[in-house]
């Protein structure tokens, strides 16, 4: 565990911060671990509201009565680490609260990857030098939270195959085989996985040909392997303690190196089934808990997680 240590003093629960909600309404849906239906075009807005007890930030930090503050909020994407700030607001203390509700909109275009959302309460005006514990300096981060969350292709597209089933000797009716080699968790996915579409199977052809023309009407059938895959992956990295004992590499948080197949699982969980504020052990354990309990309702689960069926489907 890593502790940090500030060469100065910072307020012990002053700050009050809400959950991050997606669009301009306070009341709106949680900000969800992942945007898999985000592309460029698509700016993406948040809000919440942020409670502030200023004079005892004053006092446990040590600060002058009516010292000014900056509430701000920035964010970056993984692809770039260009920090663009969203929102910058200085105040006083006054009544001895505050209370600030933030809407802040981060453009489509500039983003890809991961989202990263920094929230900041910083000394906005520089101060005399009288204690070796007490901030000065103007920007110096008094409180801070931090959020992230994964864009469309921040996990890396699936490799597929059209395949004859009739003539590599799986089921010929079937529409597609998630085929994963091995159980190395930390070997390379685009070596070890691999999506098999059956050519024999005539609605499969028909999706395939829609996907290539575009000529043909969108087919629910993409979004049924969609469940199949993040079920059959989530599930058997869960049934294995191999996957537990498998160490996070630096590639598989930000999509930095190559992913790994367990890089890759941990992604569609943050993604789809992590609920808001929960760690990503705090998650994986409870969907391990769920899936032994009930495999039927951990399939509920990712239902809800990727929001099938869609509307493609009516």
């Amino acid at each position: 565990m890593i502790v940090r240590a500030w060469p100065y003093r910072r307020p012990q629960e002053r700050v009050y911060a809400e959950a991050w909600r997606l669009g301009s309404d306070a009341m709106g849906d949680l900000l969800p671990h992942g945007l898999p239906h985000w592309d460029c075009n698509t700016d993406v807005t948040m809000s919440r509201l942020i409670q502030i007890d200023v004079n005892g930030v004053e006092e446990d930090c040590g600060l002058p009565a009516d010292v000014l503050f900056r509430l701000s909020v920035r964010c970056w994407p993984s692809t770039s680490l260009i920090r663009r700030t969203l929102f910058s607001e200085r105040f006083r203390a006054c009544g001895g609260k505050t209370a600030v509700e933030l809407t802040v909109t981060a453009t489509g275009e500039e983003l890809g990857g991961r989202l990263i959302v920094e929230t900041l309460l910083e000394l906005g005006e520089q101060l005399p030098y009288t204690d070796p514990f007490v901030a000065w300096r103007p920007g110096s981060v008094l409180w801070s939270d931090q959020v992230g969350v994964h864009l469309e292709g921040a996990a890396g597209l699936l490799p597929v195959a059209p395949v004859s089933f009739r003539e590599a000797g799986l089921p010929e009716r079937s529409a597609w085989y998630v085929s994963m080699d091995g159980g190395d968790w930390q070997q390379a996915a685009m070596g070890s996985l691999l999506v098999l579409l059956n050519t024999d199977n005539a609605a499969v052809r028909k999706a395939m040909e829609a996907e290539r023309t575009g000529s043909i009407a969108p087919t629910p059938l993409w979004a049924f392997l969609e469940v199949d895959i993040v079920t059959d992956l989530v599930g058997r990295a869960l049934d294995d303690d191999a996957f537990a004992e498998s160490e996070i590499a630096d590639g598989d948080v930000d999509g930095g190196e190559e992913l790994t197949m367990a890089g890759l699982v941990r992604a569609l969980i943050r993604t789809y089934l992590a609920r808001p504020a929960e760690s990503l052990d705090d998650s994986i354990n409870r969907l391990r808990d769920e899936r032994r309990r009930d495999p039927s309702r951990f399939r509920a689960y990712v239902h809800a997680g990727i929001g099938f069926p869609r509307e493609v489907l009516t």
